[in-house]
């Protein structure tokens, strides 16, 4: 594809954006996307005339709290003598038309902002060069070229701006309670990355995750919770791979007496896979969102939800994948967000790296990141012990345990401490899975109650 082909491409794009927006906010009940739009965008990010009229009107209408649709802008723009000048009447109604749900204005007016940015410095850089050539004081030209720059940056966004804290008022504020999904684990607006290698069970401890969190119960303990909305979006299983493993947990869930209520978790299976690169996917997943409203969603693996554009490097694709992720938790109002991922191949007779595979963005993106990893003590390979190791830094205090192994109701049961500490949340083990232990294994076991927790 040439470079005018490329530009025209991108120029329709914004156009578009420009449209989607516009039509997001003539809809009913888009008051937050409002709130949201009018500190991204201003009336000059929009490259059309006529929408930046329309815009201009909508903002006029929505700060009073009036009413604000087709009609009501139509009506105010024929008072103003502009409604022809802007396509009329059957244009707004087409702008609604044209935009599938009030969710996507956000992300569209991000992309407005940056686009509106460019052609700022762009419009600054002529002005540098011409004066320039129109010859004058170097430094006074060097100096109007520099406001000018900083202009574009700021565009008026600068009066707004919050003022800093002062230190000493800063650490007298109180710490708020997080936002709890499941308390001690997740909040709201966290993002856990979950890894191992094929086959290592991190479809099955996502599933878990949810259908517990779904039935209210805790994830490691065993301990009720107040239950939330889970949405599992499931891209590389096939809905009769996924259904056997979640009716069990289903049941499991019934016997612990805590059956999940219809409407508690919703299921999307698209073994063929998701791009979020593409709008179309993208469109998919923010109306599932945005409907739903779920409090937790679980997807994966990252592989299958977005397809690198030809020629773009790890980080732009994971750049624009994060991007489209961000979106989807704005459209959810929050909602943790749990992600499969895979790890790279291990060195014969090594562990395995449990870093997620592609672009190193991924490291620092999530708020929690760790991975299954087979333990290597004595007897591990018969329970199905795994290491839950971290492969970066936790940016708060959580409880996590430090290994899982095979459950008997569910997939996965959590061992709070490994090897041979003490275990204030034990275990309970088959007969099987006891034989198997090494002896001062099972020599500890005699010391502690059993209790199943996961």
């Amino acid at each position: 594809m040439s470079e005018h082909e490329v530009a025209n491409l991108r120029a329709e794009e914004l156009a578009y954006a420009e449209r989607a927006t516009l039509g997001a906010l003539l809809m009913p009940g888009a008051e937050d996307a409002f709130r949201s739009i009018v500190e991204t965008i201003t009336e000059s990010d929009l490259r059309e005339v006529r929408h930046r009229t329309i815009y201009a009107v909508i903002c006029s209408i929505r700060v009073t709290g009036a009413p604000c649709d087709p009609i009501t802008v139509a009506a105010e723009l024929q008072r103003r003598g502009e409604l022809s000048k802007v396509g009329g009447a059957p244009y707004l109604h087409q702008l609604v038309q044209e935009v599938p749900t009030a969710a996507h204005a956000v992300s569209y007016a991000a992309e407005l902002r940056e686009a509106g940015l460019l052609r700022a410095v762009a419009e600054a850089g002529t002005r540098a060069v011409s004066r320039a050539l129109a010859g004058g004081d170097a430094q006074e030209v060097a100096e109007a070229s520099v406001a000018d720059m900083q202009a574009a940056r700021d565009r008026g966004l600068a009066a707004a701006d919050e003022p800093p804290t002062d230190l000493l008022d800063f650490i007298q504020e109180a710490d708020a309670e997080p936002d709890w999904v499941i308390p001690g684990v997740l909040a709201r607006w966290d993002r856990l990355i979950v890894t191992a290698g094929e086959g290592g069970g991190k479809s099955l401890m996502l599933r878990q995750l949810a259908v517990r969190a779904a039935a209210g119960l805790h994830p490691w303990k065993k301990a009720r919770i107040r239950p939330v909305k889970a949405l599992l979006v499931d891209v590389e299983n096939s809905r009769d791979q996924t259904r056997p493993w979640l009716a069990g947990m289903a049941r499991a869930a019934a016997e612990d007496g805590a059956p999940i209520e219809r409407g508690r978790m919703v299921v999307d299976v698209r073994p063929q896979g998701l791009d979020l690169n593409q709008p179309a996917d993208r469109s998919w997943l923010l109306r599932r969102v945005e409907a739903e409203q779920p409090d937790l969603i679980t997807i994966g693996p990252i592989y299958k939800i977005a397809t690198p554009r030809s020629g773009e490097s790890a980080e732009d694709s994971a750049r624009a994948l994060m991007t489209a992720l961000e979106a989807v938790r704005a459209a959810s109002n929050g909602a943790a967000l749990v992600i499969e991922a895979h790890a790279p191949h291990g060195m014969p007779g090594g562990r395995r790296d449990l870093r997620p595979i592609g672009s190193s963005l991924w490291l620092r993106w999530p708020e929690f990141g760790f991975g299954l990893s087979p333990a290597r003590a004595m007897g591990a390979e018969e329970l199905r012990l795994m290491d839950w190791v971290p492969w970066r830094g936790s940016r708060s205090e959580r409880s996590w345990p430090e290994q899982f192994m095979a459950g008997t109701s569910w997939p996965w049961q959590a061992i709070e401490y490994a090897g041979d500490a003490p275990i204030p949340l034990p275990y309970t083990l088959t007969a099987e899975q006891v034989a198997a232990l090494p002896p001062e294994q099972r020599a500890a076991l005699d010391d502690h109650a059993q209790q199943e927790v996961f």
